[in-house]
């Protein structure tokens, strides 16, 4: 733990966390890690998953070591990460069937919830842009588990898109035949 510091690091809140510079960060990397993990995966809500994530990848990622990103990151976070876009997905989806111009309170939560969705994507941006810039070579085993959470992450994105867009040009056409 830091000489700076005479709170231990398990009592740091995350606001103060958020501010450490860079150097701080990389000493304290190995007693900070598991407690946001932990944080990460004890937490229930979409805002405080996100605030977590963002520091985690803004923060820490950068002084991972990159032969154990999966062990020590991306299979403890990614899964969680996923199923969290899926919700907020499905939510999304149930929300906007009660879309209207005079609903601004669903409009609102539309809003939040696309919002924080874009939080989520730029974090997994970075974590992409992590591996990419790395210097060394980086073997796939090595970060199997990210690869797959994007590509999931898009087609959820694309398939949503495609199912929306479908449903909203065959809610406007004229029925031509009536069935029996």
């Amino acid at each position: 733990m830091s000489q700076e510091r005479a709170v231990p690091v398990s009592a740091v809140p995350l606001e103060e966390i958020s501010s450490w510079p860079k150097e701080l960060c990389r000493r304290e990397l190995p007693s900070v890690l598991p407690r946001l993990l932990s944080m990460y995966q004890n937490s229930d809500g979409w805002i405080e998953h996100i605030q977590i994530l963002k520091i985690i990848v803004e923060m820490f990622l950068p002084h991972m070591n990159h032969l154990t990103l999966e062990q020590t990151f991306f299979s403890q976070v990614l899964p969680k990460t996923v199923k969290l876009f899926d919700d907020m997905m499905y939510e999304l989806t149930s929300q906007a069937r009660g879309l209207s111009s005079q609903n601004l309170e669903i409009q609102t939560t539309l809003r939040n919830i696309l919002q924080t969705m874009v939080q989520l994507l730029g974090a997994l941006t970075g974590c992409v842009q992590h591996v990419c810039a790395t210097q060394e070579s980086v073997i796939l085993e090595n970060i199997h588990s990210l690869p797959s959470s994007v590509l999931r992450v898009i087609k959820s994105t694309f398939v949503h898109c495609k199912s929306q867009t479908f449903c909203k040009l065959f809610s406007r056409r004229p029925i031509l035949f009536k069935s029996s």
